[in-house]
């Protein structure tokens, strides 16, 4: 694409949450075994990397059997993409210390630890990205069943460059655990690739908002974090899991924390990047 059909093309405004998620791919050496979403947290020890548990075992969360089906291969290490000031740069880390996949380099929950589909991994400061943080604080507004929500990610793959809306609803009772966990159902017809996206609601301009018992009208886009997404429940149905913000906090605070955890230092991917349509 030359320069002037790159203008065309980002002519307009993009919305910041479209570039918020990271388009990630699972490796075991050189073998791609699969794709997903993650997206970056801020901690006092700096970024933190947030995915499924599952993208970085390559195991069913439940069944624990390898989700590769082609090679029965779990991943090794994994590439992520993020975007620069005027382009997207690759960046890569190996997610164990050995090599005998016994030490990996991901925290868990440090209450619920497996049982939870989400893990977090402190990265070293990338230069040249563009670092746009989830913000973890606590949410004033208190969602219901049946809210609007988007679920932010890349399905089949699809990565070019910003990530793809879709939208469902709150399916469960927010305020309470599905499964006695931190997490609730949503009713979305997300799609695999997009295990680890970014879950979030919004009020639009002129949308009526209660804060403290009174009722207001929004003047600009309010955006809310409320969660990242780990899948369906099953093959046949569209409701899907959330993990709860709580989750996210858990984590940071348990690598905040911790007095001995290194830094992964993340490899500039200089090699010619295949996509997975060329390699099928």
């Amino acid at each position: 694409m030359s320069e002037n059909e790159n203008d065309k093309k980002m002519k307009g405004e993009i919305n910041q949450n479209s570039i918020r998620v990271l388009y990630i791919e699972m490796y075991f050496n050189d073998i791609n075994l699969a794709s997903g979403t993650a997206f970056f947290v801020n901690s006092s020890k700096g970024p933190v990397f947030i995915t499924n548990r599952h993208n970085l075992t390559g195991c069913h969360q439940e069944t624990g059997k390898p989700l590769d089906t082609k090679n029965l291969a779990v991943p090794n290490n994994i590439r992520f993409r993020v975007l620069g000031s005027h382009e997207p740069f690759w960046y890569a880390f190996d997610l164990y210390k050995d090599d005998d996949f016994n030490e990996p380099i991901w925290i868990e929950h440090p209450q619920f630890g497996s049982s939870i589909d989400v893990a977090g991994i402190l990265i070293s400061e990338i230069s040249n990205a563009i670092h746009l943080f989830v913000n973890l604080e606590e949410d004033w507004h208190k969602w219901q069943v049946g809210d609007r929500v988007h679920v932010l990610g890349f399905p089949f793959g699809l990565n070019d460059n910003f990530a793809i809306w879709s939208t469902g609803y709150i399916a469960s009772e927010p305020a309470t655990d599905y499964k006695n966990l931190p997490s609730f159902l949503i009713d979305c017809r997300a799609r695999p690739g997009q295990s680890g996206s970014l879950v979030i609601a919004r009020f639009k301009p002129g949308d009526v908002v209660k804060y403290k018992d009174e009722l207001y009208q929004a003047k600009t886009e309010m955006v809310h974090f409320i969660g990242i997404y780990s899948g369906r429940i099953n093959k046949e149905s569209d409701l899907g899991i959330v993990w709860k913000m709580d989750v996210l906090r858990d984590l940071v605070a348990a690598i905040e924390s911790h007095d001995n955890l290194p830094e992964v230092q993340c490899a500039y991917h200089r090699l010619q990047y295949i996509s997975s349509e060329e390699e099928s």
